[in-house]
């Protein structure tokens, strides 16, 4: 039988390899159609709105396929690891290395060409579905086709053969690095007991405390310096966690009473043996674990959030401030209805600031307010616009300020976390043709939406904003039976106004569908990487544990021995895998929840339920991956 034969003969033994055949499809199937949805004809069109689709797309692409190296690389080891015994019996029977070296490069070569043309026919398929997923969360309306993109297939050919040929030629070289002996005992390896470092240990859990008392006040006051040392603690703190502190601990267990009671003794004994080569796989796939589920529950916050988001910066579905009856006429011709009209004379005045308003905090976000003495420019209007435009947004009227007070109108809602607290008892102190107000009350209340997001207002009494000397201008707030819709009327008043447009006019629309796309486009770019790098992780952890399986096989049998019935062992495998499962997860899912504590003060959102629903979406699929790796390392060892 010729090499061509023998390694035909293997590949046809799917079953023996079909997690690994699984998990190099799987890897070319995202990839594949990644470029398919950036190549495919209705995202191209969408891309010329929008023009953020190739790029996210490029540098998702770049990820993946960095990723997927690591992760086909990682799960070939497991294929090459459980082989050697194989191989051995090969040069056993009289093949020469070199020989042993061809086969292993055809079969890997092999089963990458097999993977490839499944990934790239499933990803056909998929692209379609994927499509419509993508316009759905971006809120388009698009018709996808099945379509087969030459350039798609022609990249994801290039970049996987080449991985493909880097891992088959390393594959080869094995058999050029062990012994025939070394060969037959692959599977007889002892592991010594790992050394105890209790300073290392409890060094590495305060390191891992420090990162997280930093993700409060000093990440928030001081980004740039701080946000490295952070990372830089948790980072290694994680890895100190997993190769000290976790020997420390079962180490500790093994001197407690419960320690001898049932299998705890073979339990700990096998984890002890195993936790220190597995270290840093471990901590590894903690990080990503905890990048996963922040980016993920950043992505899903955001957009959960769309339409608060939306409605923070255009809180009307129109401001006009001039040209009303024109606008009006397109209005009413268009399919929207007006539910509600407020006017507002409004006038902005040019002053120093002397003093800060008191006793309030203002965030020093405020682009046009001015601090020592510096120019800055603020609207006024009378108390009584101000009590009809609260009335009409639904906020609580405050009593009206007297002779020499005001009331402040937060029309922008600024970062809360960082303030500046005022203590003046006087007030705002304006030009000698102004009088000075003091501060009796503030709300967040919008103007308008022409100005500036940042811009700060106030609302005097009606006789001091008529003895103000400027001219009042009069601004038009409209609120729609349908402001997530346009059939037109936008790109009119977009006309109508001309060059004016960017001052004159400011429709909620717009904003509200480029705000959808782009949080869409983002939370399904984070979704699907998500998705690959939850799947890596959780694969890396069969393959690595199966291979452990094999290892295993003679302690079993001597357990089994010695009186351990079958219930008993399939207790010791539950725990052993829930270990090495849930360690990396349940540490990664604290750094993740201290992570979005801190997005969760940026965005002042409460980020519970979006952060529960990416949580528990990855906790199922992690827990699958458990029951499967239970099920596959009962079978090798039982």
């Amino acid at each position: 039988m010729n090499l061509f034969k023998l390694a035909f003969r293997n590949l046809k033994n799917i079953r023996q390899n079909m997690m690994y055949l699984g998990a190099v499809t799987f890897a070319i199937l995202i990839y594949y159609t990644f470029l398919a949805i950036r190549s495919n004809e209705a995202m191209l069109q969408a891309n010329e709105l929008y023009g953020k689709l190739g790029t996210v797309f490029t540098g998702s692409s770049v990820i993946l396929a960095l990723f997927a190296a690591i992760f086909i690389w990682y799960s070939s080891d497991f294929f090459l690891r459980r082989r050697k015994q194989e191989i051995g019996l090969y040069a056993l029977l009289g093949l020469e290395r070199q020989q042993i070296a061809k086969l292993l490069f055809l079969e890997t070569m092999g089963y990458g060409l097999i993977g490839l043309l499944i990934g790239v026919l499933l990803g056909t398929i998929a692209s379609k579905y994927f499509v419509m997923l993508l316009a759905y969360v971006m809120g388009m309306s698009i018709e996808a086709d099945f379509s087969i993109n030459a350039g798609a297939i022609g990249q994801t050919v290039a970049v996987f053969l080449t991985i493909f040929l880097l891992i088959a030629i390393r594959s080869a070289r094995t058999i050029y690095r062990f012994t025939l002996i070394e060969l037959f005992k692959a599977k007889q390896q002892v592991e010594t007991v790992p050394k105890v470092h209790p300073i290392l240990a409890v060094l590495s859990v305060l390191l891992i405390g420090v990162g997280y008392y930093l993700t409060g006040k000093p990440l928030l006051e001081h980004f740039t310096i701080v946000a490295p040392i952070l990372m830089l603690c948790v980072i290694i703190g994680t890895f100190g966690t997993m190769s000290y502190f976790t020997i420390f601990l079962l180490r500790l267990l093994s001197n407690r009473v419960r320690h001898y009671q049932g299998t705890n003794l073979i339990l700990h004994g096998q984890l002890l043996s195993r936790v220190k080569s597995n270290a840093v796989m471990l901590s590894t796939i903690t990080v990503i674990t905890a990048v996963t589920l922040t980016t993920v529950g950043t992505a899903t916050s955001i957009y959960y959030y769309i339409d608060r988001t939306v409605e923070e910066q255009m809180p009307y579905s129109l401001s006009i401030s001039s040209k009303r009856d024109e606008a009006e006429a397109l209005i009413r011709q268009s399919n929207q209805k007006i539910e509600s009209r407020t006017m507002v004379n409004v006038k902005n005045v040019d002053h120093t600031l002397e003093e800060l308003p008191n006793p309030l905090s203002f965030t020093t976000s405020y682009q046009t307010y001015a601090f020592d003495g510096e120019p800055g420019q603020f609207s006024y209007i009378s108390y009584s616009d101000y009590e009809k435009l609260a009335k009409s947004s639904g906020k609580t009227v405050l009593p009206e300020p007297g002779t020499g007070e005001a009331i402040v109108l937060e029309t922008f809602k600024g970062n809360d976390l960082i303030k500046e607290t005022a203590q003046s008892p006087i007030g705002v102190s304006v030009k000698d043709t102004h009088s000075s107000f003091r501060i009796t009350g503030a709300t967040n209340l919008p103007l308008t939406q022409l100005y500036a997001k940042k811009r700060l207002a106030f609302a005097v009494s009606d006789d001091a904003f008529a003895m103000m000397p400027e001219k009042a201008a009069m601004l038009t707030n409209y609120q729609f039976s349908d402001e997530r819709s346009d059939d037109g009327l936008i790109n009119q008043l977009e006309q109508l106004y001309g060059k004016k447009a960017e001052t004159d006019m400011a429709a909620y629309y717009p904003v509200y569908a480029m705000t959808t796309a782009t949080t869409g486009l983002l939370a399904f770019a984070a979704g699907f990487l998500g998705l690959v790098f939850l799947l890596a992780t959780g694969s890396i952890i069969y393959f690595k544990m199966l291979a452990e399986a094999e290892e295993s096989k003679q302690r079993f049998a001597i357990i089994q021995k010695i009186g351990v019935d079958q219930q008993e062992q399939t207790g010791i495998i539950r725990r052993l895998v829930g270990f090495m499962f849930s360690l990396p997860y349940l540490l990664g899912l604290v750094h993740s929840l201290f992570a979005m504590q801190v997005l969760q003060k940026l965005l002042d959102y409460n980020l519970i339920l979006p952060m529960s629903i990416a949580i528990g979406c990855y906790t199922l699929v992690y827990l699958l991956y458990y029951l499967l790796t239970v099920r596959a390392y009962r079978r090798i060892v039982m």
